[in-house]
């Protein structure tokens, strides 16, 4: 059906006459093919401005909205780009717009202007406080997926505060490992350090084999992940031991809901009128409640159906990649570290004394540099660090990476002497 501007001037003519003569509106569009709005519209241009104004085509009015007032071309760039680079903010935007060699000549919307466009357009692409990473993906077969999850404030009869640190593997729904800390200070109690993990996950890793990956949640020991926030060293260990490490989202315990039911389950069969004597006795109830669960007493848990979890899952003892405390250093690869670290861009802000710390380290990049927003990416040809201005891309500094050794994130003293060779990543799921 024709429509306002596909009707000829002979058509807008004929429409205006006929109208004069008497024929109706609706007869006119039957005639013409077009609709009734497109008659009574060209029948009222004719009436109010003659048969001149039915020859002049018909006005239109500017858009509305950021970025009308340029030429469309710019807004599809500017549109382009930030689906492209959807981190990048309107300042970068725009020094991007200003390369394009398709809008050498136009004139370029200011910076408040795209942020509104932005607004307008693309608002999911903005950051958000309300943001929500996706959630780590599910396991399909055992050891693809370990849940790990501690549990605090556990107060003992002789006034030790520990904590639990469970390790789950969801699929065949048994207790990989239960270990319990004396965590209490002078004036309070504390989070488990680095050292007391790494040496619960190597006495699972002992028995059952290295999985495929571990999952937790985000405290401060285990992070973020590496697309969010730099690794942390307990990342690297995973990852130089060929573990991917996943991360729950943030206050989402029902990502890994097995290990937190594992809580409950436990301390459910522990349950005493008094509080557990100490450490050891805590520990020998935790050992005991893992083996009747394992082993003894029928689960309702996943695919159990009130059968007892290792006869469900034999497969679970078949360990596939083997481990050995005293071979771990033969395991670990810094190889596998520095390709993974490469793979991702940090900002950061710039201190006022123009420092960016990582880690436990700081790292100078100019006072001129103060307040500014700096992008830090990782060479792993020559282990430094890349400092590069966020908006420009252009490099600001370099500095040898520290604090990322075999010794520091493994915590083992070796003497081993890195050479670096190129390592496939595989994470499969």
């Amino acid at each position: 059906m024709s429509h306002l501007f596909t009707l000829t001037v002979a058509q807008r003519e004929s429409i205006y006459r006929e109208k004069l003569v008497g024929h109706s509106l609706g007869e006119l569009a039957q005639k013409y093919h077009c609709s009734l709005s497109c008659v009574r519209r060209w029948w009222r241009v004719g009436r109010d401005r003659g048969v001149d104004g039915l020859h002049k085509p018909r006005a239109v009015r500017p858009g509305k909205g950021a970025l009308s007032e340029f030429e469309p071309v710019v807004a599809e760039q500017t549109l382009r780009l930030k689906r492209l680079h959807p981190k990048r903010g309107a300042t970068r935007i725009l020094h991007d717009l200003a390369t394009e060699p398709v809008l050498t000549g136009h004139i370029l919307p200011k910076r408040s202007s795209l942020a509104e466009f932005f607004h307008q357009r693309c608002p999911e692409l903005l950051h958000s406080y309300h943001y929500q990473p996706a959630p780590p993906p599910q396991a399909r077969h055992v050891h693809e997926l370990w849940q790990m999850d501690g549990k605090e404030h556990v107060v003992l009869q002789d006034g030790t505060i520990a904590t639990v640190l469970d390790v789950r593997e969801p699929v065949a729904c048994i207790f990989l490992g239960s270990f319990a800390h004396a965590v209490q200070t002078e004036k309070h109690w504390r989070k488990l350090t680095l050292h007391e993990t790494q040496d619960d996950l190597r006495a699972v890793f002992t028995e059952f084999g290295l999985p495929v990956g571990v999952q937790t949640d985000r405290e401060n020991l285990y992070g973020r992940p590496a697309s969010e926030a730099f690794p942390t060293l307990f990342t690297l260990w995973l990852v130089g031991l060929g573990i991917q490490h996943h991360c729950s989202r943030p206050n989402q315990p029902t990502d890994q809901p097995q290990v937190e039911r594992g809580h409950r389950t436990l301390f459910d069969w522990m349950a005493q009128p008094d509080p557990i004597a100490n450490l050891i006795a805590l520990q020998a109830d935790l050992d005991t409640a893992r083996y009747k669960h394992n082993a003894v007493l029928p689960s309702q848990a996943g695919d159990c159906q009130g059968d007892i979890p290792l006869q469900v899952h034999p497969e679970v003892l078949q360990i596939q990649r083997p481990y050995h405390p005293t071979a771990e250093l033969s395991l670990f690869s810094l190889a596998r570290v520095d390709q993974f670290l490469s793979q991702f861009t940090w900002q950061y802000k710039v201190s006022a004394v123009g420092q960016i710390p990582i880690h436990d380290y700081q790292y100078g990049v100019g006072t001129t540099q103060a307040g500014k927003t700096i992008d830090v990416r990782f060479d792993p040809r020559t282990r430094e660090f890349i400092f590069s201005d966020a908006q420009t891309s252009q490099e600001v500094k370099r500095h040898p990476a520290r604090g990322l050794d075999v010794s520091t994130i493994t915590g083992l003293d070796t003497p081993i002497v890195f050479v670096h060779q190129p390592i496939q990543l595989s994470f499969a799921f």
